[in-house]
């Protein structure tokens, strides 16, 4: 049973974190000089990962419930590539003007996810069919945005970093929009979760409750699209972190209440993108150079995936 204070507690982690570390880069932003400027970029990208991280995690939160289906985050569903490719389209057309290749973005994710899910519904709407099209829609936009990137980088010289998801380019000029991505899935989750719940159980259920599945899911769909898309303008594509953390927030938890989930899952997605690029700061950058964050995780990630489905094709639930 989740009480009125527990849920106060879960809700305030989150934003608390963030809060906590805004203010410090804000303190470092009154020094000058070299310290105080390197200080200052460290916390920026550590400030980068945990927004990202939390953002994609609440994301993949929503779209597991409101799709009832646990296979499924940004990644797979074609949205991060959909909205890189939409980002190149952008840099292409106009360079590197971070409004616009938001926008294009979000635009393309939006897409991609709308794609994905009528093929889906099509085939069955099953766990499989879910994955399958996502896979073609995620192939598809890939294949394209790889085409493109070649182009993009004339335009701007990091676009090469954003097929796999890089923190490097940690500037000031990004952190509206990265508060954007994650003030997103905030406000979902404060208004969503307790119908996301009801969701879960099923769509006649949800109904008696007085809840509208149609307009929660499409709510849930496009606040998690949207976030998901800005991050990927900003820092590139950066996979399976919202598959994982949810279910890894499940499992610490002990429940799949979304007042609880939500939060949870959005603080392990940070720490995991956090502990992801740190390694690839201080580990890989003196023996092999700096490898992109999105790459990292993507190694512990895709056999996390492949677990679960094989787990899920046992059960018969595939």
């Amino acid at each position: 049973m989740i009480t009125r204070g527990k849920f106060i507690f879960y809700s305030a982690l989150p934003p608390a974190i963030i809060a906590s570390l805004c203010l410090t880069v804000y303190l470092l932003n009154a020094n000058q000089g070299t310290l105080a400027q390197l200080a200052e970029y460290r916390l920026y990208r550590v400030l980068y990962a945990l927004l990202a991280g939390g953002a994609l995690a609440a994301s993949g939160c929503f779209l597991q419930s409101t799709l009832r289906n646990p296979l499924v985050d940004h990644y797979i569903l074609g949205v991060g590539s959909g909205a890189l490719f939409a980002s190149y389209i952008a840099i292409i057309v106009y360079g590197q003007v971070p409004l616009l290749t938001t926008v294009f973005a979000v635009a393309g994710g939006l897409l991609a996810l709308a794609l994905t899910i009528l093929v889906a519904e099509r085939i069955s709407g099953s766990d499989a069919a879910y994955v399958l099209a996502g896979i073609g829609i995620t192939s598809l936009f890939s294949g394209l945005s790889a085409l493109l990137s070649y182009y993009a980088i004339t335009k701007y010289p990091y676009a090469g970093l954003m097929l796999l998801g890089s923190f490097t380019l940690a500037t000031r000029d990004k952190l509206l929009y990265a508060l954007l991505a994650y003030a997103l899935t905030y406000v979902g989750f404060t208004f969503l979760s307790k119908r996301l719940n009801a969701l879960l159980i099923g769509d006649e259920y949800a109904a008696q409750l007085g809840v509208s599945p149609r307009a929660i899911r499409l709510s849930a769909s496009v606040i998690s699209g949207t976030a998901a898309s800005v991050v990927v303008s900003m820092f590139g594509l950066v996979g399976f972190v919202g598959l994982v953390a949810p279910h890894i927030a499940r499992f610490v938890v002990k429940t799949s209440d979304n007042r609880v989930v939500i939060p949870v899952a959005s603080v392990i997605g940070a720490l995991i993108l956090l502990v992801a690029d740190t390694f690839s700061r201080l580990v890989t950058t003196p023996v092999i150079g700096e490898v992109p964050a999105g790459a990292v995780v993507s190694v512990f990630g895709a056999p996390f995936f492949t677990l679960l489905v094989v787990r899920r094709f046992k059960r018969g639930l595939i």
